[in-house]
């Protein structure tokens, strides 16, 4: 039970509760209650929350500090540079609408409103992401008994930009065929983001993929390219690839092969003749010794798309996209594609690599509409009176 006393004419509270993180008994006190039946209300208030299994010594922990805290407790070990930065920054977000805010007192609607303001100049799957990593975090807080109510629940995200439309996505087999050609062209270890792009249109390989590729990883005896680590930028070590799945080891053809092999000659004299060991011993190491980044590939892809006259203009993930669909489409085996990609299941697979181009949406719809003519055709009745 609570205790209530008067300390310099004011009256005040003493709670004795059990820390769960520590198994310790600590004491939660306040006071300056003018009247004794509001102190009194307060300290019920919080002999209910114990009762509920509250978690007193966080009740009263900032929305942002315990973000912070939830952070480092659950989302650091094993992930990237990356992702943790957005975990971040996502405390940043919360520390700019929310400065003052404790958790426990936080609604929906000013959830809500928040997410309002923090949508209108974001994509629908930029805000799914963030909304994602409050939500994680409020669940967690419930079980610790913080809160009791996830004011997360239903809240309506309204984005202010228009997420790329899943068509954009691929390009047309005909442009495909042209920027396979036109990389190819111009691959060698003068244009290292043009040789990244061919060897992303002959495997579908990512760009932390790509970019991670080291030389002895290329096998020129047996034609194949073992994947088995990612780039992560500003970061010297290697990572691990994106899942598990994501190990495999793909078969290159002769052509791509011949191209890697004289770029890979061009790149060992350039470097013997400047003195400089290659080490680790990365593929696509340039003249300046550094490694090519996200934005310089995606520029080079964007100039080598206008010089063909592409419908549309892709980013370097996106040429991934179109290589599984153009396997896709061509015919052949789900699994086996499934596999070559990486993914970590079918379902991974057929979600996002059913993509029919133009010209295959419009032959099926042709061959639909053959298939029902010709059962109507079989089936209709006869012109004799026998």
């Amino acid at each position: 039970m609570a205790t209530i006393h008067k300390r310099n004419g004011k009256w005040e509270y003493r709670v004795s509760y059990k820390d769960p993180t520590t198994g310790k008994y600590r004491n939660k006190t306040h006071g300056g209650y003018i009247r004794k039946a509001d102190c009194e209300e307060a300290a019920r208030k919080l002999e209910m929350d114990k009762s509920n299994n509250v978690n007193l010594s966080k009740k009263d922990v900032l929305f942002s500090e315990y973000f912070k805290e939830w952070i480092e407790t659950y989302k650091l070990e094993g992930r990237s540079k990356s992702t943790v930065n957005r975990y971040y920054f996502t405390k940043k977000i919360i520390e700019k609408y929310f400065p003052d805010e404790k958790l426990k007192d936080v609604t929906r609607k000013e959830y809500q409103l928040f997410m309002n303001e923090f949508g209108k100049k974001r994509t629908l799957v930029t805000m799914q992401k963030y909304q994602s990593f409050i939500h994680q975090m409020v669940v967690d807080a419930i079980e610790e008994g913080i809160i009791h109510r996830d004011f997360t629940k239903n809240v309506d995200l309204i984005a202010g930009r228009e997420s790329k439309k899943e068509d954009d996505k691929f390009l047309e087999p005909t442009d495909y065929v042209s920027l396979i050609k036109i990389s190819k062209a111009k691959s060698g270890f003068s244009n290292v983001s043009a040789t990244m792009i061919y060897l992303a249109t002959q495997t579908g390989m990512r760009y932390e993929e790509v970019t991670a590729l080291t030389w002895n990883k290329i096998n020129f005896d047996n034609s194949t390219i073992l994947v088995n680590k990612a780039y992560r930028r500003d970061e010297t070590d290697l990572q691990r690839t994106k899942t598990p799945s994501s190990v495999r080891t793909l078969t290159i053809s002769d052509e791509c092969l011949e191209v890697l092999r004289n770029y890979k000659y061009e790149q060992q004299l350039y470097f013997k003749s400047i003195d400089y060991i290659n080490d680790p011993d990365f593929v696509f190491r340039t003249k300046y010794r550094t490694l090519v980044q996200s934005k310089t590939v995606n520029d080079s892809l964007k100039d080598l798309l206008n010089l063909i006259n592409s419908k549309k203009i892709v980013s370097f993930h996106d040429i991934r996209h179109t290589h599984i669909s153009y396997l896709m489409d061509t015919g052949m085996n789900p699994k086996f594609v499934s596999k070559h990609a990486g993914h970590k299941d079918l379902k991974t697979t057929l979600k996002y690599y059913t993509h029919l181009f133009d010209k295959t949406s419009l032959q099926q719809n042709i061959e639909l509409k053959d298939i029902f003519d010709n059962i109507t055709n079989e089936h209709k009745p006869s012109d004799d009176n026998d």
